[in-house]
């Protein structure tokens, strides 16, 4: 596959959206190239098998393009399969569109999808914590009217907990918990840092 090209289709056709008021103008671009990279690092730590890297890659680079069209999952889904028909073979096309469309759909439990399936389910929630996590939640707390500080510590000391549990529990791979884990660990230091520094005292 061409992923030059294929990143410059995703960049004019994502880099200017906002696809919700809380979303800075290009995350679901922004994401979808952070998550490509992480799904591919996390294919490598489960299994040798290399044979699906790029249909991994480009199903992470467009995965979200759908968003703001609910369901996301399936609407990207079929706006893959029509806007890069011209770009990529039918059955690797085919193959991106599946991944796609189920990459909302985790049921870790259920065994539901196949290993691919679940490493981009995997890379792109885990996208959404640790440092970019935090910019989320602060770019959430400051459309909030009572303060953007504020907002967020009382979601880290009253929501934070269930959020992780949740979200933890979709995970479908070891590998994914482990990274998870030193995600929320670093959160956690920053939401320990926040509650003292913005009561008006001194980290040091």
């Amino acid at each position: 596959m061409d992923f030059e090209r294929l990143n410059a289709l995703a960049e004019g056709w994502m880099r200017a959206r906002q696809a919700h008021l809380e979303r800075e103008r290009g995350s679901v671009y922004f994401h979808g190239q952070r998550v490509a990279v992480g799904v591919l690092e996390l294919r490598r730590r489960v299994t040798e098998d290399d044979s699906h890297d790029e249909i991994l890659r480009a199903a992470a680079i467009f995965h979200d393009i759908g968003k703001g069209i609910e369901p996301h999952a399936q609407s990207g889904a079929a706006l893959v399969r029509g806007l890069l028909r011209e770009e990529i073979e039918p059955q690797a096309l085919a193959e991106i569109a599946r991944l796609i469309a189920s990459h909302c759909d985790r049921r870790p439990r259920e065994d539901a999808h196949d290993v691919w399936a679940r490493l981009l389910q995997d890379a792109d929630l885990l996208d959404h914590f640790g440092s970019y996590g935090i910019w989320m939640l602060s770019m959430n707390a400051a459309n909030l009217s009572h303060g953007s500080i504020e907002a967020l510590n009382e979601f880290y000391q009253n929501q934070y907990g269930e959020y992780i549990r949740k979200n933890r529990a979709l995970l479908n791979f070891a590998q994914s918990l482990a990274v998870f884990d030193e995600k929320d660990a670093f959160v956690r230091q920053f939401a320990s840092r926040l509650r003292v520094e913005s009561a008006g005292g001194y980290c040091i």
